[in-house]
């Protein structure tokens, strides 16, 4: 056993030779939940999507009159880049009115969205599931 003296001595010696290895100790605290949503965060970031064809006002009239009597989904491209010159996710969802020039979305977000025909690039009608494919995505 050790008097406080020795104690002493020897805590200061070990305090003098210790080398904190930094953020490096707690890399095994990281847990699967944290990667998992790290990994998440890095493909949204580094995600891009792709310019889809200019459709006519015709085209996308029809597929957003069709939406609105059959009660369809659809997939909206809008022709707006966002500040690193890349597409915005699609918007997607269900038409729900149109006055005039403005259309009304209910989003599968349960957001209601208004924006105007000439804003949007290209319309997709989508299937009755609420979950895109990797394929519906890409199209």
């Amino acid at each position: 056993m050790y008097d406080d003296e020795t104690a002493m001595e020897l805590f200061l010696e070990a305090k003098q030779n210790y080398q904190d290895r930094g953020m490096i100790k707690w890399i095994g605290f990281y847990l699967s939940d944290h990667t998992a949503l790290l990994n998440k965060d890095n493909q949204q970031r580094y995600k891009e999507n792709l310019q889809k064809s200019q459709q006519t006002l015709e085209e996308i009239g029809l597929l957003l009159q069709q939406s609105y009597t059959q009660n369809k989904r659809i997939a909206l491209q809008l022709e707006a880049l966002d500040s690193e010159r890349k597409y915005y996710d699609d918007l997607v969802g269900r038409v729900i009115g149109q006055k005039e020039q403005l259309i009304y979305l209910a989003t599968d977000e349960e957001d209601m969205i208004h924006l105007e025909i000439e804003q949007i690039r290209h319309v997709r009608l989508l299937g009755a599931n609420k979950i895109l494919t990797k394929d519906e995505s890409d199209a």
